[in-house]
Formats: C-alpha cells, structure tokens, sequence
C-alpha cells in the first residue's frame, strides 16, 4: 500500500508555526532567559498519576548488557530543575515530548511543549510572565484572574470545598456523564470530570483566563497556598476553552516531592497502571538545593492551532501521529 507522503497541514499554517517560535525565542531572549535543549530520552521521568511516559527497553539504547528501562520524557521538567540546581538561572526550551496514548483533535502522542522557570520569580510574578507571553503571541487581552473554586461555583453552581463524593457523582449522573457512582471512589476524578464538561468549555472566549489555585490535592509539583493549604500555587491558562498551559511556583523541599512520587505512584498501581522510578536525579537535585522559582509548560502545537484558527492540531502540526 502506498500512503500519501504530504503533510495534512496547510502551508500557510506551517509558515505561521515557525514565525511563532521565532517569537517565543525573541520574547525569552529579550527578558535574559537562556535556550536550553535536555535529553528526551531518560532512564527516569516525572511522576504524575494521570501522565504515561512512552517506555523504551535499555537493551534498545546501549545494547542487550542494558537492562533498564528508558522513558521518553512527558516534559523537560526533571533535566530543567537539574540544571537549576546547577545554577544555571532563567531558563527556557521548544521542543518534542511525548505521552502514551494520547491522540485526537487536540492531543498527539507527540507534541511540542515550551517550559521555562524564572528563578527567584512568586507566583503573581509567574502569572504576568505567562500573561504577557499569551499577549505577545496571540494578541490577546489581559487575561481574566480566577480561582479554580470561583469558577468552579460560576458554573456548576456548587461549593467546591463542601461537596463530597456523594454529590459530586450525583450531579454527574443526572448529566449523563456517566452511568454509576461506582464509576470512581476518588474525589478528584470527579472534580476533573465535571471540569472537563462544564468548567473548561466556557473559559476564555472573551478574554484569556488564567485559572489560579488548584485543590491542594492536584498540586503535582506546586508549592501549597501558606495562607489557604486547601489550595496549590499552580495555575492554568484558558484561551477559547483550550487548556494552553500549566505553571506552578515550584515545589523545592525534596522530602514533599518524595512523599507526592510514592502518593502518585500508590494511585497509579491502583488505577492499574505501572509504577515509575522513585530514585531519580531530580530527587538528588532537590536535595542539594533548587532555587525558588516559577516554572510554567505552554502546548505550543495548541498555542498555533489557535492563532491560525484552527480546529485540530493535525492542521498545525506537519506530520501528526496518523500519517507519520
């Protein structure tokens, strides 16, 4: 069988994408940030409950005396770090990364991802960097500053720190979102569901909206709100009701990253997934001293898909996982 050897992507779009990175380039060049490229392929990776790193076996890397396993990296997060605890200072990288399984109209198993970390920078800091770059590249509006618990009462009409797992799963049926409470025993799951169908889709059609102050329980790797521990110094930017990225001020005391990689990889076991390594450089990184910063990932494919007007990333990306 032959298969068509073009690209699905419009040219004009593909001219659109590199414009754009030169722009993103520019924009961290300008405010003293230093490119830098870290390894895609590692023998360890960040734990995340619900992110699955594509595995490689090590006999395929440095031959049949390898018997580690390799993973292509979900994000540049853990060499990064390292490289701040080296004393690298304000970083940032555009580049491939890669998640099992995760392919459809905004989602491909590989993706490019722009990550910086400003060291020294607070969270409000963290949240105007991302704002002034969404600006600059899109042309957008100030973005709208949010709660994730006030937009989360906007439009399910719930408390958010009130509601149990009872109602949660209770309000989902009556949707028809899914069939049976017994569809998951874990409060977050059905936080995320109901985000999913009647949170995201009405943020950021006027203006861009940076949801801040996630449950504390889906900090991943922020640091926790000292005046409010319900909460995490994370934050997410909405634009169109695309999720475009996700920062964090950064968690850097390696006995807390610890405890969250053994907590993530309990859930992972028990959602029937495949532990992760908890003995990682990154680890080690910490524990010599990571600087406080804000750190924060943006979807580029996502980030041109939207400026060109697109519905789909296979219109943006030259080759997505389809025809590659």
């Amino acid at each position: 069988m032959v298969r068509d050897f073009r690209t699905f992507a419009p040219i004009a779009n593909l001219i659109r994408r590199a414009e754009l990175a030169r722009s993103l380039r520019a924009f961290f060049d300008q405010r003293g940030f230093v490119e830098v490229h870290t390894p895609i392929l590692s023998r360890s990776c960040i734990i995340d409950r619900h992110l699955d790193p594509i595995r490689v076996e090590g006999a395929e890397v440095l031959g049949p005396q390898c018997t580690d396993t390799w993973f292509l990296q979900t994000s540049p997060e853990q060499s990064m770090k390292r490289l701040l605890a080296s004393g690298m200072g304000n970083i940032y990288q555009l580049g491939p990364v890669f998640r099992s399984t995760e392919l459809g109209s905004i989602h491909n198993p590989e993706f490019t991802m722009a990550e910086w970390y400003e060291v020294g920078a607070q969270f409000q800091q963290g949240l105007t960097t991302l704002d002034t770059l969404c600006r600059t590249l899109l042309d957008t509006d100030e973005a709208v500053r949010v709660t994730f618990a006030d937009a989360w009462r906007t439009h399910t009409g719930i408390d958010l720190w009130s509601a149990d797992q009872h109602e949660l799963a209770l309000f989902s049926m009556e949707r028809g979102f899914v069939h049976s409470a017994s569809w998951s025993t874990d409060w977050d799951d059905w936080v995320n569901m109901i985000f999913s169908f009647v949170v995201q889709p009405h943020l950021g059609w006027e203006r861009p909206v940076l949801l801040t102050h996630f449950p504390a329980s889906q900090a991943a790797l922020a640091r926790l709100e000292p005046s409010d521990p319900r909460t995490a110094l994370r934050y997410e930017l909405f634009y169109r009701g695309v999720e475009l990225a996700n920062g964090y001020d950064e968690l850097i005391a390696s006995e807390e990253l610890e405890s969250r990689a053994n907590t993530a990889n309990i859930e992972r076991l028990e959602h029937g997934k495949y532990a992760l390594p908890i003995e990682n450089p990154l680890r080690d990184a910490m524990k010599y001293g990571v600087p406080p910063s804000c750190g924060c990932a943006l979807g580029f494919d996502r980030l041109v898909m939207l400026a060109c007007k697109a519905s789909r990333l296979d219109e943006v990306i030259p080759f997505s996982a389809e025809i590659a």
